[in-house]
């Protein structure tokens, strides 16, 4: 007898998935296209945490050797860009305090100082049913900028 594993995280990365897609292929008859619509500019990214059973977030590194132009990073912050089964493609967000710091998220407490966010080229494999939470971020910390009046 099969059990069916509970897979609410999976379900839930699916479906920003379906949301973001959309977007890009600018579906205005979606009903879920409000969230993402351009008119709101909030773009084609919903960012969001993973946790572990520890109730940890997953700290993943992106440009480790400095390769790449720029430094290396860490970061707790991610975009969806493929599920394929209980796979999922993730790609890296870089986070910045409100003075354009790069935040390390090995220390807890930076969470707070999270100023914006923006997508990278990095990407992660996650096996989604090794994750207990998601958290979902506002969409409007991508790429937010100050609004001086």
């Amino acid at each position: 007898m099969s059990h069916k594993t509970s897979c609410c995280v999976r379900e839930a990365i699916e479906n920003i998935e379906e949301l973001q897609n959309a977007v890009e292929e600018d579906c205005p008859t979606s009903c879920h296209s409000k969230l993402l619509s351009p008119t709101h500019s909030l773009g084609d990214t919903v960012p969001f945490v993973l946790f572990t059973s520890k109730s940890n977030p997953l700290v993943a590194f992106g440009n480790v050797g400095e390769l790449d132009n720029g430094p290396c990073f860490n970061t707790v912050f991610f975009r969806v860009e493929k599920v394929h089964d209980s796979c999922a493609t993730l790609s890296l967000l870089i986070a910045f305090d409100e003075h354009k710091h790069i935040l390390d998220f090995t220390d807890k407490d930076t969470v707070c100082e999270v100023f914006r966010l923006e997508k990278t080229n990095y990407c992660i494999e996650v096996d989604l049913d090794c994750f207990c939470a998601v958290n979902c971020l506002n969409p409007r910390l991508i790429n937010r900028t100050h609004h001086h009046h």
